[in-house]
């Protein structure tokens, strides 16, 4: 029994003594996370080149460097930051976005942790969990936006009208970000005349933030709302029409919730005797992060909707288990340092399996373009083509000029590049390593060369006609509050009651 005892004792002093240790030098275990993040994220871009992110690159290659396309309803910064980094960084631009961005996030929990006082390598311990560093540049935008939403928070906490400049650059990160502005409110205090002079600053500098944004859109589509009007028209179903495909999808992203149980335990377990004096010296911390969790949940609810329509809605769970590891940073203390380290050090490697798992390579990408190109060739003696593509976007970035199957007979003259064989009535010309060309049309004898002007990703078609017609944008929205079920229902009622 006293043989146990003492090597309790050592084990405990030398846990200590680790623990010591660790937090002595936690500004170059800082650094390991950053750069193991930062590495993590060039892999996870080289491996999957996901649509979302390709997008963002080819849309920064229209703005500056005069490619052929272009989608409208992408929020604005990346594609921006993107294009400006290239003129430095060439075709490495991305990754100088990836890194940029990387560190911007580090630096917004930096000033979290100083706005809510709490330790810094202990949060960034908790946050970079597996989920965050699979979908965090995933899609493109979250990165940003994490990052300037934490720093939009952190400044309302400080009750600082700056705090609208984070606003804004979330917004053109992300056009979700709208949701969060009811944390607004957490700026007012007792003082009604400073709290009244603070809302009309945050405001005012939000607007001001936002005079970039406004004049591009101005300029290009003649509506300072018109690429913000655009996302909504082609991303947000109806509210009639909300609906989840099956049962399954809505709780999808739930599953994310499971990274964070061992965190509550931790909370609970360390913080036992101490929670209720914590809960009520950090009410007001905890009513704006308990906030901003109940609001990235309602975007999710938001987003499920969307489910039917393909788009995952798992990445906007995302937010919520972000914005609730930020709750449970609130409970936190020296210790949980060498538990936190050991939560990075699992995050890691669950992500780094997860990423393997992924079924879509870059270099299986690149070896069907290279097919295609030649197919191209033996057909028309050129690869310099526009063609039709299920996987359009894949193939524009790799150096065709693609556009996606129509099956309409306007564009019957462009070929069909297809990474499996297509059923239905359409010439077939040949296959190379799974990759099926068919001369669709008139396009047997010729390769049609043409950027192309289509009714849904034309890089030309909104801008032409909302420059016709400058109320475009408007007529979108009300299109979307016309189909709603809100709008529905008062219909219904003042009918009835007439």
């Amino acid at each position: 029994m006293h043989g146990s005892l003492m090597k309790t004792t050592k084990f405990s002093r030398y846990v200590k003594k680790l623990d010591n240790f660790v937090y002595t030098h936690r500004k170059y275990l800082i650094l390991a996370y950053l750069i193991i993040s930062i590495i993590f994220f060039f892999l996870q871009f080289k491996i999957l080149n996901n649509w979302d992110m390709l997008v963002r690159i080819l849309n920064s290659n229209y703005l500056f460097h005069g490619g052929s396309y272009f989608e409208n309803q992408r929020a604005l910064l990346e594609s921006f930051t993107i294009g400006l980094l290239s003129f430095v960084f060439g075709a490495y631009a991305v990754y100088a976005f990836i890194a940029l961005f990387t560190a911007i996030f580090f630096v917004a929990v930096y000033f979290f942790c100083k706005a809510f006082k709490i330790e810094y390598i202990l949060v960034l311990g908790i946050l970079l969990n597996p989920f965050f560093l699979f979908y965090a540049i995933k899609n493109g935008s979250e990165l940003p936006m994490y990052s300037f939403l934490i720093l939009f928070v952190s400044f309302i906490r400080l009750k600082k009208p700056i705090a609208g400049l984070f606003m804004a650059l979330a917004f053109v990160s992300k056009y979700d970000s709208l949701f969060f502005l009811p944390l607004y409110l957490f700026i007012i205090d007792r003082n009604l005349l400073k709290s009244v002079k603070r809302i009309l600053m945050l405001i005012g500098i939000t607007l001001l933030a936002l005079v970039p944004f406004f004049v591009y859109n101005a300029l290009t589509y003649h509506d300072m709302f018109f690429s913000f009007f655009m996302s909504l028209n082609q991303n947000a179903p109806a509210v009639s029409s909300f609906s989840v495909s099956n049962a399954s999808a809505f709780y999808t992203g739930f599953l994310e919730l499971l990274v964070l149980v061992p965190l509550i335990f931790m909370v609970i377990f360390l913080n036992w005797k101490k929670l209720y004096r914590i809960i009520k010296n950090k009410i007001r911390d905890i009513a704006i992060l308990s906030s901003m969790a109940a609001l990235s949940m309602l975007i999710y609810i938001f987003a499920s909707g969307l489910y039917v329509n393909g788009l995952g809605s798992y990445r906007f769970f995302l937010l919520f288990t972000v914005s609730l590891t930020l709750l449970l940073s609130l409970f936190t203390n020296r210790k949980m340092l060498l538990l936190t380290v050991l939560f990075f050090i699992v995050s890691v490697i669950i992500a780094y399996h997860m990423l393997l798992l992924q079924p879509l390579l870059s270099n299986t990408l690149t070896e069907q373009t290279s097919a295609a190109k030649t197919l191209l060739i033996q057909k028309y003696g050129t690869d310099n083509c526009t063609v039709q593509s299920n996987n359009w976007v894949y193939l524009d970035y790799y150096g065709i000029s693609a556009t996606y199957i129509r099956g309409v007979q306007n564009y019957s003259q462009y070929p069909i590049i297809n990474f499996g064989k297509l059923s239905g009535n359409y010439t077939f010309y040949g296959e190379k390593d799974g990759i099926y060309l068919y001369t669709y049309g008139i396009s047997n004898t010729k390769c049609s060369f043409t950027p192309v002007i289509d009714l849904k990703y034309g890089v030309n078609y909104y801008i032409n006609l909302s420059r016709e017609n400058s109320s475009l944008g408007c007529k979108m929205l009300y299109d979307k509050v016309h189909s709603s079920l809100v709008f529905s229902m008062c219909k219904f009622i003042i009918k009835e009651t007439n």
